[in-house]
């Protein structure tokens, strides 16, 4: 059995709203001080739910309020749904690409995150039937302002991709690394590949006429192993700073033949780009 507590509503929101005004910041950078999730968090300050009794007493060291008018009571403990370790397959490894470039797990909350713009929802569905599928998990999209966020929250999920396939928990800044079971077949490779630069590449034009692959990362190391891995692919690039520029319009062609972007931002400029080539041609 757990304690939870229960409260008035006009002690709860005297105490939330107190919460605020010390903190002097938002919702969203609150929440995660107290290793629950936003969905969660949110159903504590409505009074939808019932607050642990832990969560309560960091709440009113934050608020700075006695609160004496309440009631405590027992519940059974929410067992949370078993995770199995995903089996490697071409999804899991594009997973992997995914998380590594604009995805993010939460070492705080266990939130399993990946955040794009509002621009992209066919793409952010593309995401989330592919996580639900491999990771045996419901993700929700949610729109914050001019970004989607596609996440859910896991101690176990968060755990398995931490500890089983090297995937890094908090600041990922010198802890990237493409993991050792998607080097072991070039189809995963392939896969990994297109997840990352679904996320954190771009295709643009360089001098208004050559075609460019670029994928960004602020880990001189973690670039090399992508580099690596294009090599090993039969696509030729380049690092410069913080980023790998593929050039050649013949590795440029193969990159999007083999790698199969699944994000249509950038094959609709890749095709964009081409039909122009074309036209620039004939005249």
């Amino acid at each position: 059995m757990v304690s939870f507590i229960r409260l008035k509503d006009e002690d709860r929101k005297s105490m939330f709203s107190s919460i605020k005004k010390n903190l002097g910041t938002s919702w969203e950078e609150v929440y995660p001080r107290f290793n629950t999730s936003r969905t969660m968090f949110f159903n504590y300050m409505s009074g939808r739910y019932d607050i642990p009794k832990e969560t309560f007493i960091a709440l009113t060291k934050i608020a700075q309020s006695k609160i004496t008018n309440l009631e405590e009571v027992q519940k059974t403990k929410h067992l949370e749904k078993e995770i199995l370790k995903p089996q490697m397959s071409n999804s899991l490894a594009e997973i992997f690409g995914v998380l590594n470039g604009d995805g993010h797990i939460n070492k705080l909350n266990h939130e399993i995150c990946v955040v794009g713009s509002v621009l992209e929802r066919d793409y952010f569905d593309y995401l989330k039937h592919l996580f639900e599928g491999s990771l045996h998990l419901s993700f929700s999209i949610q729109p914050q302002n001019t970004k989607l966020k596609l996440r859910a929250y896991s101690k176990q999920l968060a755990d398995i991709l931490h500890e089983d396939f090297g995937l890094p928990k908090g600041n990922k800044l010198g802890k990237l690394n493409v993991p050792k079971q998607v080097l072991l077949k070039k189809a995963l490779l392939k896969s990994y590949v297109r997840g990352l630069f679904d996320t954190d590449g771009s295709v643009y034009l360089r001098r208004n006429k050559d075609q460019v692959v670029n994928i960004s990362s602020a880990d001189k190391m973690y670039l090399m192993q992508i580099k690596e891995a294009l090599n090993s692919l039969g696509v030729n690039s380049s690092i410069s700073k913080k980023n790998i520029y593929v050039y050649k319009k013949q590795d440029v062609d193969k990159f999007f033949k083999i790698i199969k972007p699944a994000n249509s931002k950038h094959l609709k400029r890749y095709e964009k780009f081409n039909t122009l080539a074309r036209m620039v041609y004939r005249l």
